[in-house]
């Protein structure tokens, strides 16, 4: 949660940091190498090479290092250095998390095999009964041992599970350097609880599969060790007027070194030294302005990952094709498909940024091509400009000639302007460049897929596609639970408008709301939007009833599979309650057992807290929707009693820490508050009563609303309609 004071970073926020710093530091080295990789071969090379005979005696004019013979002392030195180990935390975790998964889904196949409630079904024999598919399991188990931990007592499955647990933790805390001993380890406390020969089996399973070294070399430290030991190597030297070699004497490694560095070889390392300098010097120009660029208008590149990784991929592709396809001509580049992919995947602006750095650093490669720079800047910038519509829902012909076009003009241009002649070539240029950016319209649309899958990016078409109401998933909700689907629709409504005030992706958060209680169409009769009077809750225990509900999410999750739904938007399925307790069974529970001890952690959802502005603001439209529901239904509509209300609900998620991980602040909840507040006040005002007595007053009763609606005011001072409403809501 961001409340406007300095927070220290997490963990996970690190490491995105670090990632990231890593990918900068990689893409410019690479930039630096492809610029500068003519001057790392210069055409001529001195005669004499390590290996040859000295034609001349060479003594040193002044002291200097050997420093071949000092670096390879450095080396060895180092190398003789013992790494330093530490425990890994993330293998500790990734171990016990697989340890947890699989006592969690074994769960939900016990709870499948034996569920507490199945609607109008009766239970069958145990021994009868089929064991569910249990192929998925991160475990490979014998249809002996899934049969036995699946259909076995509870109280030796929580006794394993208990145990697994510990002896896991255990030797996971204290560090597993050969896993053969922490699953020895892990057996023997198995065997002294006395569990079955199954039992033990399933536990031998267990270790073998998920047991990993975790206390690994700590790089860092190891490193420092090692630089302290580099450091403590007493270098030897080349003192004044020392032979370092004498005529007819074979040249060492270590004496060409020093040739080198005294100057008497290597005539070519200054030439090699300014361009690498100039290449270096463009590159960091372009890099400081595009991170300048990021940090002003694109943080959210730094705290995605994802992203991060597409964007350097794109880049990388872009930088070494165009380091190789120099030798051909300058209209057959890469940086338009560059331009392309970036503005659709990411944005706009940051593409025609990012395409200005990398024409320059391409440019960079070959100085001498002055016709270059203006069509690739040119034919970037317009490629980025159409891109969004190459990858509409249309047909792509209309950009394929503008952007044949562009090209053929810019290459005409750069004849006219750098050429000052008129020839065939100008024809032949233009035709070969049409045909570049037919390939690069193809190249965009074709692995634009590929990008998506790989980096998991839900672009503005794929949202549009999943608001459409024909969408299959959509309709199966409308008719099935349209309570649910109602209830989706006022939500999405509340999260677009909330988002769009508080500057998240609007659109995202709509498809998220319409798709986020897709569950509740496996047991529809159990949520009170799709009850008509009876409420199977009232005869269910309330631990039943929790059961229920937050099978919801589950569910949710295996529809959204089935309809491949994209990974983002499952998301919003699975973060939309969070870790929120449902009040009203808890104290129902508390009701019926009044002595007993209560753990509230059985009455929360098991879920993860909004990861995302989005997610977080679907989770107060929801609870609020709901609630400003059941307040009008039982107390009228009181847009005063509503507005405490909601102010009420968003103050209790951020008071339960529902939104810690969400990056909404405390001025973005205000926001969020008011902008709720406009959409109920739509939906909730009050109309002036008619009195309408007869069917035909009734009749024309529309035709006199309809008119007071033209005028953009009723008579109680209302500014806007329900359908006005609609309207401001859906871009």
């Amino acid at each position: 949660m961001n409340s406007g004071q300095a927070q220290p970073k997490s963990h996970m926020e690190k490491k995105k940091t670090l990632l990231v710093a890593i990918l900068l530091i990689v893409a410019y080295l690479t930039s630096v190498g492809v610029v500068g990789f003519g001057y790392f071969m210069p055409d001529n090379l001195d005669d004499l090479a390590p290996g040859m005979p000295s034609p001349v005696t060479f003594a040193a004019p002044r002291q200097i290092v050997n420093s071949y013979e000092l670096e390879a002392a450095q080396e060895a030195a180092a190398a003789a250095v013992e790494p330093h180990t530490v425990i890994d935390a993330d293998i500790s975790e990734q171990i016990m998390h697989a340890l947890e998964d699989f006592f969690a889904h074994v769960g939900e196949l016990r709870a499948e095999f034996a569920p507490l409630l199945l609607p109008f079904q009766g239970l069958t024999p145990t021994e009868e009964r089929e064991l569910p598919d249990y192929s998925d399991l991160i475990v490979v188990l014998s249809e002996e041992q899934a049969r036995h931990i699946i259909s076995g007592g509870s109280a030796a499955f929580a006794r394993f599970v208990a145990a697994t647990t510990e002896y896991f933790s255990a030797v996971v805390d204290e560090g597993i350097s050969i896993v053969t001993m922490a699953h020895s380890h892990v057996m023997g406390g198995l065997r002294q609880q006395d569990f079955d020969e199954t039992y033990l089996s399933i536990g031998q399973a267990l270790a073998d599969e998920l047991l990993l070294v975790n206390r690994v070399i700590d790089e860092e430290t190891t490193e420092n060790l090692r630089l302290e030991a580099r450091n403590n190597v007493v270098p030897t030297y080349f003192f004044v007027r020392q032979n370092i070699v004498v005529a007819g004497e074979i040249v060492t490694p270590a004496a060409y070194r020093a040739l080198v560095e005294l100057g008497y070889l290597g005539g070519e390392g200054a030439i090699m030294l300014v361009g690498v300098a100039g290449s270096a010097l463009v590159v960091t120009i372009v890099f400081c302005v595009a991170m300048l660029y990021l940090f002003l208008n694109h943080r959210d590149i730094v705290r995605n990952r994802r992203r991060a990784l597409m964007l350097f991929s794109l880049f990388m592709v872009t930088i070494v094709l165009a380091r190789v396809m120099v030798p051909l001509n300058y209209y057959l580049t890469p940086i338009m498909l560059f331009a392309m992919l970036v503005s659709v995947l990411i944005d706009q602006r940051l593409s025609m940024v990012l395409t200005a750095g990398i024409a320059l650093i391409v440019f960079a490669m070959n100085p001498s091509d002055t016709m270059f720079l203006s069509y690739a800047l040119v034919n970037g910038f317009f490629a980025a400009m159409i891109a969004k519509y190459v990858v509409g829902r249309g047909w792509p012909i209309l950009p394929m000639l503008l952007l044949a076009a562009v090209n053929a003009s810019t290459v005409a241009a750069n004849y006219f302007l750098f050429s000052a002649t008129f020839s065939t070539d100008v024809f032949n240029s233009a035709i070969f460049a049409v045909g570049g950016g037919f390939v690069t319209i193809v190249l965009t649309i074709g692995t634009l897929p590929l990008w998506e899958s790989l980096f998991e990016v839900v672009t503005q078409n794929n949202l549009l596609e999943l608001t459409n109401p024909n969408n299959a998933l959509l309709r199966r909700m409308a008719i099935e639970t349209p309570g649910t689907y109602y209830h989706s629709i006022v939500v999405a409504n509340l999260a677009e408008t909330a988002s769009y005030e508080v500057g998240a992706n609007h659109i995202m958060a709509r498809v998220g709301a319409y798709y986020h209680d897709i569950g509740k169409m496996k047991y529809p009769q159990y949520f009170a939007e799709n009850q008509s009077g009876v409420n199977p809750h009232d005869a269910l225990p309330p631990r039943t009833s929790v059961e229920v509900i937050s099978d919801h999410i589950t569910r949710g999750m295996e529809f959204a599979k089935q309809y491949k739904l994209p990974i983002p938007i499952r998301a919003f399925i699975f973060e939309h309650h969070g870790t929120s307790m449902m009040k009203a069974f808890y104290h129902k529970e508390k009701t019926r057992k009044p002595d007993a001890q209560i753990c509230d952690a059985d009455f929360r959802y098991k879920n993860t807290v909004p990861q995302s502005r989005e997610s977080a603001v679907v989770m107060l439209a929801d609870t609020c929707e709901a609630a400003v529901r059941s307040v009008v239904a039982s107390k009228g509509k009181d847009m005063t009693v509503i507005e405490e209300l909601v102010r009420t609900l968003i103050k209790d998620k951020l008071d339960d820490g529902q939104l810690d991980e969400s990056e909404l602040s405390i001025k973005d909840l205000n926001v969020i508050a008011k902008a709720f507040m406009r959409v109920f006040n739509g939906m909730y005002h009050e109309r002036v009563p008619y009195p309408s007595t007869t069917m035909k007053e009734l009749i024309e009763q529309p035709e006199a609303e309809d008119a007071e609606d033209a005028d953009g005011e009723d008579k109680e001072g209302e500014a806007i309609t329900d359908d006005e409403l609609g309207d401001t809501v859906t871009e």
